[in-house]
């Protein structure tokens, strides 16, 4: 997964494998604070507010519920409970038939453009997950774009148009949900950790537009139980941002979440590239670290002791090449 590779397929007549393998590379990569060709639309990591709040109550726009109802039975509290950056998440829970906890993210009714959707989830064990994309920002007939669910056994059922696709997760830990949406070639992707696991055309069904994101308390049914976190929610539009072909893909850090020192190992031998930490709003903290040679891999090490807790992101560029890791500072 490297920072600059191959753009989205700019038509879905093109084969599968193509797209995912396109989708895989951009959506590892579009993370805020150093693609200086991206816009940030929304980013939130609930840090803002106290533990208790309701999300849409407090926050206000582009945070409501289904019903346009904020501080409804529909809204859903911030919570210490779980948190995969700093203390607070948005929990959502409820019954097994779903709901009453309905938050929707509007996202600004777009038929033009690239765009990027993330957060952390967590979803507990035993229990399950769900949300869904609308074409429109306010909720209506013929809105419906693509549904998600999260099973208590670890498959994500993919629903569209009357068909359903699987795809996998790890209950009890937290996972990186992505979305990369292309209206101008008319295509989308989800993956988990970094992993395509379901592309679809955002035109059916039609319109061809990307409204929002609706967070349901729903397990799936038959008896399932919602309970699951959602943090650091990034939006992005990237429309702009260009891809091309790179080598330096095989990166690993370890430990994550790290306290102290977090180590750095590429495959084989670089001795040009260096690395740097980088926290959420782009500033730079740890700089030009070079990489020592240790048989068949390159080491380096950054001395994180110092940082606050919360989310970073592990940059390595060797020349015109760039890979980006996250990792949280406990």
């Amino acid at each position: 997964m490297a920072h600059f590779m191959y753009y989205l397929t700019k038509t879905f007549t093109q084969t599968l494998v193509t797209m995912k393998r396109t989708l895989h590379i951009l959506i590892a990569t579009l993370i805020p604070g150093f693609l200086s060709a991206q816009t940030v639309l929304i980013f939130e990591d609930f840090e803002s507010y106290a533990n208790g709040q309701l999300l849409a109550q407090t926050a206000g726009l582009p945070w409501s519920t289904w019903s346009n109802a904020p501080g409804s039975a529909e809204d859903t509290p911030i919570s210490n409970e779980q948190a995969s950056s700093g203390a607070l998440s948005a929990k959502f829970t409820g019954a097994a038939a779903g709901g009453p906890t309905d938050i929707v993210l509007r996202l600004g009714d777009r038929t033009a453009g690239i765009y990027s959707l993330s957060w952390n989830m967590y979803v507990a064990q035993g229990n399950g997950g769900y949300f869904n994309l609308q074409h429109n920002e306010v909720i209506g007939a013929g809105s419906w774009m693509m549904e998600m669910i999260f099973l208590p056994n670890g498959t994500i059922n993919y629903v569209s148009g009357g068909s359903t696709v699987t795809g996998s997760y790890v209950p009890g830990t937290w996972f990186m949900v992505n979305i990369l949406v292309d209206l101008n070639a008319q295509t989308a992707g989800m993956a988990i950790d970094g992993m395509v696991q379901h592309t679809w055309q955002t035109n059916v069904p039609g319109p061809n537009q990307l409204g929002a994101v609706n967070i349901f308390a729903y397990a799936g049914g038959a008896g399932a139980v919602p309970l699951f976190y959602i943090d650091d929610v990034t939006f992005l539009d990237i429309t702009t941002v260009g891809i091309e072909e790179a080598d330096l893909t095989h990166v690993g850090i370890y430990p994550n979440p790290v306290n102290d020192v977090l180590t750095v190992e590429l495959a084989g031998h670089t001795p040009t590239a260096i690395a740097s930490l980088v926290d959420l709003t782009g500033r730079v903290v740890i700089d030009g670290r070079t990489f020592m040679q240790n048989g068949p891999v390159a080491r380096t090490q950054l001395n994180m002791a110092g940082l606050p807790s919360g989310l970073y992101l592990v940059r390595v560029q060797d020349g015109m090449h760039e890979v980006v890791r996250r990792v949280t500072k406990m």
